[in-house]
């Protein structure tokens, strides 16, 4: 899918002139069922082609995409804001990006470029796949992830997602009340934010776990635990549990492998020990 940039249509600021392919709410959710039934609840969508399945549709290039405001940034002048996410308070000029690369300064706003955009899903994959291994073992979950992320592990697993930009992969509309009603069809208790790092689609992430705690569905994220403390410990309040990355412990080796910083990871660990949500550390061997 190719997203052209951001313009301002009727008020809104959207996306113009869309080209991609991509899935129809009601089919996605009536195929997670169907396939669901037949294949125990493992499939994976983000690599669906057009010509296997005919609940994908070409999008027409005249369609939009309603962009969210970002709600963590300030504004320095007129021309440039400060994204307030992550550890990295990117300074982003009309026109910019932060280094997420799904972040956009549109006409002096901060806005996410990713929200009701994953490019993978999958459902009912095992909770241990997270990895979580002590939080409710062989619970089945719907994983969610968009484009993006603000490290640059060199040891990447999920670069085809995590490196790129949301126009270079395809991606599919589902907002966060047909993200519930498909874990809810499926009969799942959990979803997970997961492949690339959460951080950098937080709004769409806690819009989802927010309505999942109401739902009475329970909520999860895989992180590089890069999150500003004030969005984290807002956020906090409505997951179950948490799988923290933590690469090593040399200020080092995150600099030379993940261009990124340790302190802030070890400020995740004690803020969510402090919060009392459930935590299991994570480190790649």
């Amino acid at each position: 899918m190719i997203l052209r940039k951001c313009v301002r249509k009727k008020g809104k600021v959207v996306l113009g002139r869309l080209k991609g392919q991509s899935i129809a709410r009601r089919d996605f959710i009536r195929l997670t069922v169907g396939c669901g039934a037949c294949l125990g609840l493992a499939i994976v969508v983000h690599r669906f082609q057009e010509k296997s399945s005919p609940n994908l549709t070409q999008q027409n290039s005249e369609q939009n995409s309603t962009l969210v405001e970002a709600r963590y940034y300030h504004t320095i002048d007129e021309k440039t804001v400060q994204c307030d996410l992550c550890f990295r308070r990117c300074r982003i000029t009309i026109g910019g990006r932060g280094y997420c690369k799904v972040r956009e300064n549109v006409e002096g706003k901060l806005y996410t470029l990713v929200y009701g955009r994953p490019c993978a899903i999958t459902v009912g994959s095992p909770i241990e796949k997270l990895p979580l291994y002590h939080v409710h073992p062989g619970a089945r979950r719907l994983n969610l992830a968009t484009a993006g992320c603000n490290f640059k592990c060199i040891f990447c697993i999920n670069w085809q997602f995590a490196v790129k930009t949301p126009e270079d992969v395809m991606s599919y509309n589902l907002t966060p009340q047909e993200a519930i009603r498909t874990a809810v069809a499926n009969n799942l208790e959990f979803i997970s934010f997961t492949y690339t790092e959460p951080t950098v689609f937080y709004e769409y992430m806690y819009d989802i776990s927010k309505l999942a705690k109401e739902k009475g569905l329970k909520t999860v994220f895989h992180t590089n635990g890069s999150m500003n403390l004030e969005p984290l410990k807002k956020l906090l309040k409505y997951i179950d549990a948490v799988a923290v990355d933590l690469k090593a412990f040399t200020a080092e080796f995150y600099r030379s492998t993940s261009f990124s910083e340790l302190t802030p990871v070890l400020e995740t660990l004690k803020t969510i020990h402090n919060e009392g949500v459930w935590m299991e550390i994570v480190n790649l061997i």
